[in-house]
């Protein structure tokens, strides 16, 4: 019955411990996925990637480090990412490309690229 209790304490213990630790990870970091991108008037979202073969439009994968891996259209690159004090988000990649944007209160990424291409992404 002791050992029971015991288990079942440290069953609780380390879910409390996962918790915590979830809930103040850096919400930035991980990997995003490529809901939609806007170029002028032609937007694409997933199924329309799929028509044309790809199994996604692409992903962004930010790291703790300040590294980040970028997949465009199965185009991939590596780079790094920075946020600034008032929440935006710089990544540079590739042969000079760079991608700055927000992430809203319902924890949708938008980024836009010098040519005014608008990218949605999610975790």
């Amino acid at each position: 019955m002791k050992r029971i209790i015991a288990v079942m304490l440290t069953i609780i213990l380390t879910a409390a411990i996962a918790l915590t630790a979830c809930s103040q990870s850096d919400p930035v970091v991980g990997f995003w996925v490529i809901n939609n991108v806007t170029a002028g008037d032609v937007e694409m979202n997933a199924k329309d990637a799929e028509s044309i073969g790809l199994t996604a439009i692409g992903t962004v994968k930010l790291q703790k480090s300040g590294n980040c891996e970028v997949d465009l259209l199965g185009e991939k690159s590596e780079g790094t990412w920075e946020q600034a004090e008032d929440g935006t988000i710089t990544i540079k990649y590739g042969n000079d490309m760079t991608l700055s944007g927000t992430i809203d209160d319902k924890g949708i990424m938008t980024l836009d690229d010098p040519q005014g291409t608008e990218y949605s992404l999610s975790k």
